[in-house]
């Protein structure tokens, strides 16, 4: 039983991981650049005014640099569980670093369910309907596969 939730941990970690860490290797420049395509993007699929766009830009800009500190702590947790994982055979180490992760991501959760929660009031009921939907298919965020 231990070790299935370790071994589940693990994969979960290595998911977040490789996701985030393929967002982190884009440049800052890249990064920049993405943001207005996101913004445009999401515009048009929801119909939003250019006022709801800028109170949308600001919900995400007011805490961005404790997000990103928080998505730094996450890969920075999940990799030495990772290297725990396969080079340490003290389980309790590796359970501690493995509920390090589990909080981390528990407090990940919630920052994006606060975000969204003060997003909602500015859209009409349509388009959180329509968000919904997006969010459903994977087709928010920037962690979405690109088409090759």
């Amino acid at each position: 039983m231990r070790w299935t939730r370790a071994i589940v941990a693990v994969t979960l970690a290595l998911a977040a991981g490789v996701t985030t860490v393929a967002s982190a290797a884009q440049s800052p420049q890249a990064q920049t650049e993405q943001q207005p395509r996101w913004d445009n993007r999401l515009q048009q699929q929801l119909g939003l005014s250019d006022q709801q766009v800028q109170a949308i830009r600001e919900i995400y800009q007011r805490d961005a640099d404790t997000k990103r500190q928080h998505w730094q702590q996450l890969r920075q947790a999940q990799a030495e569980l990772r290297h725990l994982a396969l080079t340490s055979s003290d389980n309790q180490t590796i359970q501690a670093k493995q509920d390090e992760v589990q909080r981390l991501m528990a407090q990940s959760v919630q920052m994006r369910t606060s975000t969204l929660r003060q997003v909602a009031p500015i859209l009409t009921p349509d388009q959180r309907e329509k968000l919904a939907q997006l969010m459903e298919r994977g087709g928010h965020g920037r962690h979405r596969r690109q088409a090759s």
